[in-house]
């Protein structure tokens, strides 16, 4: 079998990387990579009279290049993944590992733009990366058949989860709830948060679904379901994220209080 001569836990031989794909999973990766292409060329080109005119233009940009970058390394990701890139059969499982880096990259730059929005401290900032570089790595373990410790992985994985979520949730409420931020600020902020938490949320409760068996991605029809699931939740996450972020310049240019943000430098060229 193709997988089987392919992969050997994580060590795939590079001659035959390219892993078949059903219609169903190859179309969703191809939709799914044109909705991140589309979206980068939105959040590059949305250039408003602000960013020029508006001494704030320059920390919108900030939320642009943070956000365009995400979108663009999806797009990069789901590039490889449609055409079998990045997918290999480990102990009889359909294994999506290159969606594991396409996190690891992309979560961190979603957590930076929330935490330039509350103006998180530094240090709680780097915690928070931490803790979610952990918990991508951990469940890169997890999801990888051939280890034999799924269970115990996903436990840990699931503890930096909370990390995170406890982390970020703080921090965005607690500046959210500030007296001094204005009602349109706070709703951005809490429709950003909730928005992640609940997205990211789905992405563990698939694992389950995956690796429980009751969705035994050695059928066709549920290795499509996974597919068209995590690229859903891809988009909520990455794509409608930054639409909701970007679409109001003037929330932008005073989105960005004391803490984080103001101790990253901005560069600009004469």
């Amino acid at each position: 079998e193709h997988g089987s001569r392919c992969s050997s836990g994580l060590a795939i031989n590079t001659a035959c990387a390219m892993f078949t794909l059903t219609t169903c999973e190859t179309a969703t990766s191809w939709v799914v990579f044109a909705i991140f292409v589309i979206s980068s060329l939105i959040f590059l080109f949305r250039n408003s009279a602000a960013d020029s005119t508006y001494d704030g233009g320059a920390k919108s940009q900030r939320y642009r290049l943070v956000t365009s970058s995400i979108t663009i390394i999806a797009a990069t990701f789901y590039f490889f993944m449609a055409q079998g890139y990045g997918v290999a059969t480990v102990a009889n499982k359909e294994f999506w590992w290159l969606r594991y880096l396409d996190w690891l990259i992309t979560t961190p730059l979603l957590l930076l733009d929330l935490a330039l929005i509350a103006g998180i401290d530094v240090w709680d900032t780097f915690a928070l990366l931490v803790a979610d570089v952990l918990m991508i790595t951990v469940g890169f373990v997890a999801g990888n058949p051939d280890y034999g410790h799924t269970w115990e992985c996903f436990a840990v994985s699931m503890a930096f989860f909370l990390l995170t979520l406890y982390i970020i949730g703080e921090g965005m409420l607690e500046h959210a709830d500030d007296p001094n931020t204005s009602e349109d600020k706070e709703r951005l902020m809490k429709t950003l948060l909730w928005l992640t938490v609940l997205i990211w949320c789905t992405y563990p409760l698939y694992f389950v679904l995956e690796y429980s068996n009751m969705l035994n991605n050695s059928s066709t029809n549920h290795r499509c379901t996974l597919v068209l699931l995590y690229g859903l939740s891809d988009v909520v996450a990455k794509a409608v994220f930054g639409f909701i972020l970007l679409m109001n310049d003037d929330l932008l240019h005073v989105a960005m209080p004391t803490g984080v943000g103001e101790q990253i430098p901005m560069v600009t060229y004469n």
